[in-house]
């Protein structure tokens, strides 16, 4: 089927790639509308699962809809499936955009679309690491981050269900940083890894794991008293802004680094 050939990215600026061999004539698939580019997003991050009329509408009017909003929505997907036919025409090619009763779902695998890529390479990175494979995880992991291109969606309005879903999957893509980073110093690359931690913890100065991180890359570098000085930072940061006290973790290896010789 020509939908397990469409390839749609959203880390990033949102991007449809046509299938391979598609005749040169056809138009590029290009959606300027703000409201439509919302719909399509809304339906490739719920690829192969039906997002619900009010689902839609929660989203694109999430503080209150038009009197005639069940129409308008009709509108939106009709005109996404002009945009489908027009750009992947042909009589091999089934229209990918589909109603079902009460919504509407986006028959596109999700291999195609590159959230679902990023979240199945982290999680393949995550069990690598745990089983002891820290050179298949950093691979994994560094998979899954070349997978962003940016923000989610970098040039969509976003609602409440887009919102939210930005926000937790820039939370994933730190974790994946900080994964593909432990994965690293594994593999005994510490010294390549100081200048990037250094960067993580003045971008993300209350994120303890990049701090612990670079504590450790600098004490395996031979750098003790500069480990022992991100720890004093971390303390004095987590105090001053949020009144805690470092984690046991970074107790643990402040105290590993105080008595090593």
């Amino acid at each position: 089927m020509i939908s397990d050939q469409i390839r749609i990215s959203l880390l990033g600026p949102l991007e449809i790639t046509p299938p391979l061999g598609r005749p040169a004539e056809d138009p590029p698939f290009q959606v300027t509308a703000v409201k439509l580019r919302q719909v399509l997003a809304m339906l490739a991050v719920n690829a192969n699962t039906m997002v619900s009329t009010e689902q839609l509408i929660d989203e694109l009017w999430p503080y209150g809809p038009p009197r005639t909003v069940k129409t308008i929505v009709q509108t939106y997907v009709y005109q996404l499936r002009k945009l489908f036919r027009r750009t992947f025409h042909g009589p091999q090619r089934p229209q990918p955009l589909t109603t079902r009763p009460g919504g509407y779902l986006l028959a596109v695998p999700r291999d195609n679309v590159d959230v679902f890529t990023f979240q199945r390479l982290l999680e393949q990175g995550r069990s690598s690491l745990d089983q002891g494979e820290p050179a298949v995880a950093a691979e994994q992991l560094r998979a899954s981050l070349e997978l962003w291109r940016g923000p989610l969606p970098a040039d969509i309005v976003h609602g409440p269900f887009l919102q939210g879903l930005s926000v937790f999957l820039e939370e994933q893509r730190l974790e994946a940083v900080s994964l593909r980073i432990e994965a690293d110093l594994a593999n005994n690359r510490h010294r390549e890894l100081v200048g990037e931690l250094r960067a993580l913890v003045a971008t993300h100065h209350l994120h303890e794991s990049f701090h612990v991180r670079l504590m450790q890359a600098l004490h395996r570098s031979g750098r003790r008293s500069e480990a022992l000085n991100v720890y004093h930072q971390l303390r004095r940061v987590l105090d001053e802004e949020l009144g805690l006290e470092p984690s046991p973790e970074a107790r643990r290896i402040h105290q590993e680094i105080l008595v090593s010789s």
